[in-house]
């Protein structure tokens, strides 16, 4: 049997080696690596996968669902998306193109192998059923034009009527069955999301918590779903306080048991040592990696977080910062200094390098002021043509109403999101920390 042939349209060219040495792998046969719609059209018509693996949001003239409209028209392969987050409107153009499987980014090497592996099996036993209805149909035709030769046909029609009466009935019975199972089983996972939450709600600091070591301060925390993938955390150890801010991969339950491991690795590392921001990110991500495996061979798990984290000397209002994709805002006389932080995650397949997280010291003065925040706050949609909430939007909105308090800053912070959303669905847990001195 002749191995099936994908071909991957991915710009990101990380992620679709990765996808392409993962189907290697599997046994089947990459046909070709497209980063463009133009160039997979013209690789389509001369490979003709079985299979296309692209991306919803290609950049350039054609997006994933433009190559897909024009693939349809000429053949029919199984079309399998890629995608990181998908707002409503893109679902529904995507939904048109009657696509044969969804692969969520950042994916992993068990949920790609399903993936396709599940469309084939739907797309062969989609054949299988065609087939039996092609040869029901064959019989049926056969069987009306005997009936018809035969003075018989209206005793084997009412025959025939009230068998399907019965399947009909014995149907109804299975589905208000099926019902009932699935009403429990839906009560018993809602609950148990439930009691998870007053769990991470127990262990997790909220802002009365976060209030004990730095009063003059404001948090918005937003759950995308029950529970959270993001998550603040504090500490005070000596003349530190150490707080930050903290987003897990995912959200709901897979991120709320990863905030977990997060929040008691942090307390664990830091104890009373007296650790520079950027020796516990390293230390923490040492240990994220050794709590979830990935320094295994043939683990290929994703899994980690991005973090702004913060040292505060109590002494003489010294700041100590360092980050992991997460930035730190300081407003100094009604003016933001930006600090990035180091372009790598906690944890994740980047195991294998030996990262160094850097620290960044300043000394904040009275009035001074710093913010940071997950990426659910600047990557929520929003406004009159669905774009991002984006950086520049909260940089223009803490330097426009620097000489206010922390509480007329959440209260600006949490209007102008609500405002911003309208309708729209939030896409991501929403974290977002602010402490003025």
């Amino acid at each position: 049997m002749s191995k099936h042939k994908i071909l991957i349209i991915e710009e990101v060219k990380v992620l679709a080696d990765e996808m392409s040495q993962l189907l290697v792998q599997f046994g089947y046969d990459v046909v070709g690596i497209c980063a463009k719609g133009e160039e997979a059209l013209t690789v389509y018509k001369t490979t003709q996968p079985d299979i296309i693996v692209v991306d919803v949001a290609l950049e350039g003239q054609m997006t994933g669902i433009h190559v897909v409209n024009q693939i349809r028209e000429i053949a029919n392969p199984l079309v399998i998306y890629s995608t990181s987050n998908m707002p409503d409107d893109v679902f529904e153009e995507v939904k048109k193109t009657k696509p044969d499987g969804f692969l969520k980014k950042p994916f992993n090497a068990e949920q790609l192998k399903a993936t396709i592996g599940i469309a084939i099996h739907r797309f062969h036993e989609k054949n299988k059923e065609m087939s039996a209805l092609k040869d029901m149909n064959s019989m049926q035709s056969m069987n009306i034009k005997e009936l018809s030769e035969t003075n018989a046909h209206l005793i084997v029609a009412t025959w025939r009527e009230r068998e399907l009466k019965q399947q009909l009935k014995e149907s109804l019975e299975e589905l208000e069955a099926s019902k009932k199972i699935i009403e429990k089983q839906n009560k018993r996972i809602v609950d148990s999301i439930n009691y998870a939450k007053r769990i991470q709600q127990a262990i997790i600091p909220n802002s009365a918590d976060v209030s004990i070591n730095l009063a003059n301060h404001f948090m918005i925390y937003r759950p995308k779903d029950v529970v959270s993938g993001d998550f603040p955390w504090v500490l005070k150890s000596g003349e530190y306080i150490y707080f930050g801010a903290v987003d897990c991969t995912g959200h709901g339950v897979p991120g709320a048991m990863l905030s977990m491991i997060g929040y008691l690795l942090l307390d664990s590392i830091v104890g009373s040592k007296e650790l520079t921001p950027g020796e516990i990110l390293k230390e923490l991500h040492s240990q994220i990696v050794k709590t979830l495996k990935q320094d295994v061979e043939g683990n290929n798990a994703s899994d980690g977080m991005d973090i702004a984290l913060c040292r505060i000397n109590t002494n003489n209002n010294e700041v100590m910062y360092s980050g992991a994709h997460r930035p730190l805002y300081h407003l100094v006389n009604g003016e933001i200094n930006e600090y990035k932080g180091n372009r790598f995650p906690i944890g994740g397949v980047q195991y294998k390098s030996e990262y160094i997280y850097n620290d960044v010291q300043f000394t904040a003065n009275p009035n001074d002021a710093i913010y940071f925040f997950s990426d659910g706050l600047p990557d929520q949609f929003g406004g009159e043509n669905n774009r991002k909430f984006g950086s520049k939007r909260i940089r223009d909105l803490i330097e426009c109403h620097s000489g206010k308090s922390m509480d007329k800053m959440k209260n600006i912070f949490d209007e102008e999101l609500d405002l911003w959303m309208g309708e729209q669905k939030q896409l991501d847990d929403i974290l977002m920390i602010g402490v003025k001195f």
